[in-house]
């Protein structure tokens, strides 16, 4: 059982999830932090449910990769939008990372570890993101901001082309 929680926790590690995750955390911010991060666990939780349901093939990679570059622009431009959009974006990154993480386990216990220990991955790095982006040097954030922007568009572009 702990191996299998690991193993959601290094699961979660892929590139995709790594600039949504850090898109959503800058764009965050400082207002709401706590309503926009239980929208996200929300989220998680919904998608892990779905995955559950045994669903086919879904296209969560490449909206992982479309909101990550939507919250790169944002955090570049330095514009907050309104914090329904914010909400929204928060629980859309958390469905659509659980959903991105079917467990590859033999067992049920094993597969409900794995999408704990990838919640908890997830949730954790957004929430420290979203605690250190506003200490941060106001450039700072907005230099990440556009060079996730810039390499979800890439391999977005490259993902929509094939």
């Amino acid at each position: 059982m702990i191996g299998a929680f690991t193993d959601g926790l290094a699961q979660f590690v892929l590139p995709t999830h790594l600039l949504a995750v850090v898109g959503i955390g800058l764009l965050i911010g400082p207002g709401a932090r706590l309503l926009l991060l239980a929208l996200f666990a929300l989220g998680l939780a919904a998608g892990a449910v779905v995955i559950a349901s045994a669903v086919r093939e879904t296209p969560a990679a490449t909206v992982l990769l479309a909101i990550a570059a939507l919250t790169g622009t944002l955090v570049a431009l330095a514009w907050a939008p309104p914090l329904v959009l914010r909400g929204a974006l928060a629980f859309a990154a958390g469905g659509a990372i659980a959903l991105n993480l079917p467990p590859h386990a033999l067992t049920i216990s094993a597969a409900i570890a794995m999408q704990i220990g990838a919640g908890v991955a997830a949730l954790a790095l957004v929430t420290l993101v979203a605690a250190t982006g506003e200490r941060a040097w106001k450039i700072g954030p907005r230099i990440v901001g556009s060079w996730i922007a810039a390499s979800a568009i890439l391999v977005l572009a490259l993902r929509l082309v094939r």
